[in-house]
């Protein structure tokens, strides 16, 4: 895989938790969009100081709250909502929490890479492109009914092949 792709892939991962971060400590919705722009691309700009034998996460999140506290002590007109401790003990609890595997995602990335390549892409469209019924249906030369079923199956697969993995590991 290139640098572009696994960075991505590791980005994509944590961006979720990452955009958390921010929006706990950064109260107005625009400012929050500059940070988060702002972390992103310095974690681009910076991924080959990336060890990967620790968790990007913890990576990106130490980068992150570099950047906030950064950002923040150079602009008083946009003060924080937590102290730079609480910030650093916050990225610290963050860390110790990632160290434990979640297994829900754990069981959803192993069921999905299950699944065939067609449904994979249904999924996709669905999902991750946020595409609605008529348009998939239109892409895959079926009726709404025929996709919305087709998802419900996939829905339904899914989690019973995650209840599965789950007990199998001796989760919940």
């Amino acid at each position: 895989m290139t640098d572009q792709g696994e960075f991505l892939r590791q980005f994509l991962r944590c961006e979720v938790n990452l955009r958390a971060l921010v929006g706990a400590v950064v109260r107005d919705v625009h400012v929050r969009e500059d940070v988060f722009q702002e972390i992103a691309l310095t974690l681009w700009q910076h991924f080959d100081r990336y060890d990967p034998g620790r968790p990007f996460g913890a990576w990106a999140r130490g980068v992150a709250a570099k950047k906030l506290l950064e950002r923040f002590s150079a602009d008083r007109r946009s003060p924080l909502v937590l102290s730079p401790d609480a910030i650093l003990k916050l990225v610290e609890a963050a860390d110790r929490s990632e160290s434990r595997p979640v297994p829900a995602f754990e069981a959803l990335e192993h069921c999905l890479g299950q699944l065939p390549e067609k449904s994979r892409r249904l999924l996709t469209l669905r999902y991750s492109q946020s595409q609605p019924l008529a348009a998939i249906a239109a892409e895959l030369r079926a009726t709404q009914t025929a996709v919305y079923q087709a998802l419900s199956r996939l829905r339904r697969r899914l989690r019973d092949c995650m209840q599965r993995y789950i007990v199998a590991r001796g989760g919940a």
